[in-house]
């Protein structure tokens, strides 16, 4: 039972990543009726990843083991070595997940940095002075956004 409910979510877990791929290259192509199709497969996944789990907490419980970890150390037997394989799958899926799932974050601040530097093109605001650049002790440099001079106020 423990090890079918694991081989589960790692399938859940697998679908899971390759919607976010999905869901990325949708966001990159612009094509917004996909990345409402792969938002709403993700939530359904979401919800089938959290039955699982549900079950495995009650089937651990039902032994009086309250985490995985703690039915591995206590057990002995041929299916605890596939009990751990495959809890250590899961993990590396999240990671995974954990990954793909940063590189949109990555896409959504880049698209929201792109809109507010044309926002500011269109308010007037003078888009070089924006930014500043500034560095710090080890030598990473970034921009820090400053709005306070407006060309068009220059103006009035």
């Amino acid at each position: 039972m423990l090890i079918e409910n694991l081989k589960n979510e790692i399938r859940v877990l697998d679908s899971m990543i390759q919607a976010f791929r999905g869901l990325e290259s949708a966001m990159l192509n612009k094509q917004p009726e996909m990345v409402s199709k792969y938002a709403l497969s993700i939530e359904e996944l979401s919800l089938e990843i959290s039955l699982i789990e549900s079950e495995r907490e009650k089937f651990l419980q039902e032994l009086g083991y309250s985490s995985v970890r703690q039915y591995v150390e206590a057990q002995d037997g041929e299916d605890i070595s596939q009990v751990a394989y495959l809890s250590a799958e899961i993990v590396e899926k999240l990671n995974e997940l954990t990954i793909v799932m940063d590189g949109i974050r990555q896409i959504v601040e880049f698209e929201n940095y792109y809109f507010e530097l044309l926002n500011n093109l269109v308010r007037g605001v003078n888009p070089s002075s924006n930014y500043s650049y500034t560095q710090n002790k080890q030598g990473i440099s970034s921009y820090l956004p400053t709005n306070d001079n407006p060309r068009y106020d220059r103006l009035k």
